[in-house]
């Protein structure tokens, strides 16, 4: 998949996608992309939570895919 894309070119966003009590969803973009490559299942009931957890998925994500 790496396409000419790094590791630099994936990120992490949260985003308010509920209501409380845990509106908060972590979602992964590419760089090129408007849509995101992945997005959490579970809402987070405060941002840092959801952005922690994102970034660990994105982690495992490069590791899986070799970047």
């Amino acid at each position: 998949m790496s396409g000419g894309f790094d590791r630099t070119d994936f990120s992490v966003v949260a985003k308010n996608r509920a209501r409380l009590p845990k509106p908060w969803r972590w979602e992964i973009y590419r760089a090129g992309r408007q849509s995101p490559i992945a997005h959490s299942l579970e809402f987070f009931d405060l941002r840092s939570t959801a952005v922690a957890d994102g970034r660990a998925a994105l982690g495992r994500l490069l590791d899986k895919l070799k970047f």
